[in-house]
């Protein structure tokens, strides 16, 4: 992606997050709302029953051998 279209993006997350007064449970919120409108509209496919990937802590050899 080419700097000005990361810097479009970066200005419009800045923008929604200060309409939240950088809430955090607002923004997620905010998120949560538009995710449902754009399921709504059957405009957008969603896989359902997914979630975020999480990064488990690695655990080395030494310490898995305890």
């Amino acid at each position: 992606m080419p700097d000005d279209e990361v810097g479009a993006i970066r200005r419009i997350r800045h923008e929604i997050s200060e309409e939240c007064g950088h809430n955090v449970r607002k923004v997620v919120a905010y998120y949560r709302a538009v995710e449902k409108e754009l399921k709504q509209s059957h405009d957008f496919c969603f896989e359902e029953g997914m979630s975020p990937a999480r990064s488990e802590p690695s655990v080395s050899g030494a310490e898995s051998a305890k």
